[in-house]
């Protein structure tokens, strides 16, 4: 595209900005808006150019509705000689009960848009009430201002990664509250048992979580056969088995212990608490099993040659980005993630700047993950991100800030191109024995990253991002990668 055909409205939808040239006439545009709820929706018709076809009426929200709401525009576009292709729906971004109508709606073939909520209020007429009419208004005017997001098709890989990656973040949120409440039930039963330098056992390990199942106090400890507790710590894979249930017995009897009549309702609380925990873990262990194999069949798979990015947080950051090559551009990306400060400047050219804190309106989820990515860099990284990482702590910047804004700059990159990650040294000089000893080198790691995710054979194969780039790699610098 050409500078000069460049739209200085940088934030329009471009599939609607297709739609309307395509029909060459807003008049000639048909837009569906709806405002979502659980029961009953609220719909509206007007044309691109904001004239009012049909006003308000209400929707189920069921198959029933999704019929009548197909009838009554197909009813508009046959009184008004609109052709079906220039017709669009939209709404705003709200909770999951919206989901199903709106694949409903795409399954048609249709074009969907998602509106903020809050630029929809702030395009009501009138600001001192708020009905559903008002607000569909609202949502018309900025969908006829060609304003929102396109709602990707709800079977895409992506999609479905995300459904799994936030999944797996509620259940580690449970299990984080699941963990205190557990601390909170030890700190009576047997205080400073988690804590591996007093009672020797390692917190939240097999053996830790065998022990508080059954017969949890310092007296019951003390009293139970000791060849048995050993016996049962080798089976769980205690190390220095001997010596740490030695350690167990011994702090057992200098603790201060719980009142009588409040140990066994104790106990069998912290008993369900534990039975829980490992049913937690178990979901969260089955959801790492499905994410890496979604994963492996999305270019956010190229994320895992960056090192210190592994199968979790690789999962997060694709999901939440979702198809690189819809993304309008990497500015909006970064400030959606909420990694950039907010900046005023006036006064002309020469004018001070000044730079903010960062918006608190953003996609959390994915300034999660991806703060974390920077986090890891400066820790566990390429040498390259690690050192910007030092430097940038050492000027008193916000390190895990900055270079995640570099890193998503990476991200988008390897997935675009579906190329690995390589250190600046040899993006400058790209000599072809350097990079055979570089791939040679990093191989093993991310070998092992797959397979420990039991998603090797799925991640390099050859259908897949990671099995095209290691095929072409072999024959390209004439090495093995072996998968075995």
């Amino acid at each position: 595209m050409s500078k000069s055909n460049i739209s200085i409205f940088t934030r329009k939808n471009q599939s609607l900005i297709s739609l309307y040239e395509e029909a060459g006439d807003s008049k000639k545009v048909a837009c569906v808006a709806l405002d979502y709820a659980k029961k009953t929706h609220t719909a509206l018709i007007c044309d691109g150019a904001g004239r009012r076809l049909k006003g308000s009426f209400s929707v189920a929200n069921n198959p029933e509705g999704v019929a009548f709401l197909f009838d009554q525009v197909q009813k508009i576009t046959r009184k008004h000689h609109l052709h079906s292709s220039h017709i669009f729906f939209g709404g705003e971004d709200c909770g999951s009960y919206s989901l199903n109508f709106i694949h409903a709606i795409r399954q048609k073939g249709f074009l969907v848009v998602g509106v903020d909520p809050k630029q929809a209020k702030n395009q009501r007429q009138n600001f001192q009430a708020s009905t559903d009419k008002l607000d569909l208004l609202g949502i018309a005017k900025l969908l006829t201002d060609q304003v929102g997001s396109s709602k990707t098709a709800s079977e895409s890989k992506e999609r479905t990664l995300r459904c799994v990656v936030r999944h797996r973040a509620n259940m580690v949120v449970t299990t984080t509250a699941l963990s205190n409440r557990i601390h909170s039930l030890v700190d009576q039963l047997f205080p400073g048992f988690l804590d591996e330098t007093k009672s020797g056992i390692p917190p939240f390990s097999d053996t830790s979580l065998w022990l508080m199942e059954e017969r949890f106090s310092p007296n019951q400890i003390q009293s139970r056969n000791h060849a048995d507790l050993l016996k049962q710590a080798k089976l769980k894979g205690l190390p220095s088995p001997e010596q740490r249930i030695a350690q167990l017995k011994a702090y057992a009897g200098m603790v201060l212990h719980p009142a009588p009549s409040l140990v066994g309702i104790l106990q069998s609380s912290l008993r369900h608490d534990v039975h829980l925990y490992r049913a937690l873990q178990r979901c969260i262990q089955q959801a790492d099993k499905e994410s890496a194999v979604l994963l492996a069949q999305t270019p956010g798979a190229m994320l895992t040659t960056i090192r210190g990015t592994g199968i979790t947080l690789a999962a997060g950051v694709a999901s939440e980005i979702g198809d690189p090559f819809t993304q309008p551009s990497l500015r909006r990306l970064t400030s959606s993630a909420g990694i950039i400060p907010r900046v005023k400047q006036t006064g002309g050219p020469t004018g001070r700047t000044f730079y903010g804190s960062v918006s608190k309106r953003s996609n959390h989820i994915l300034k999660n993950f991806i703060v974390q990515c920077g986090s890891h860099q400066g820790l566990h990284g390429a040498d390259d991100l690690k050192e910007d990482h030092q430097r940038r702590k050492a000027n008193s910047q916000h390190a895990d800030y900055g270079v995640a804004r570099r890193y998503l700059r990476i991200a988008m990159r390897l997935m675009k191109s579906h190329q690995a990650y390589l250190p600046t040294r040899l993006l400058s000089q790209p000599e072809s024995g350097a990079l055979a000893t570089y791939y040679l080198e990093s191989w093993p790691r991310l070998r092992d990253i797959w397979k420990k995710a039991d998603a090797l054979k799925m991640a390099f194969a050859p259908e897949n991002p990671l099995g095209q780039w290691r095929q072409c790699i072999q024959e390209l610098y004439q090495i093995q990668l072996p998968l075995l």
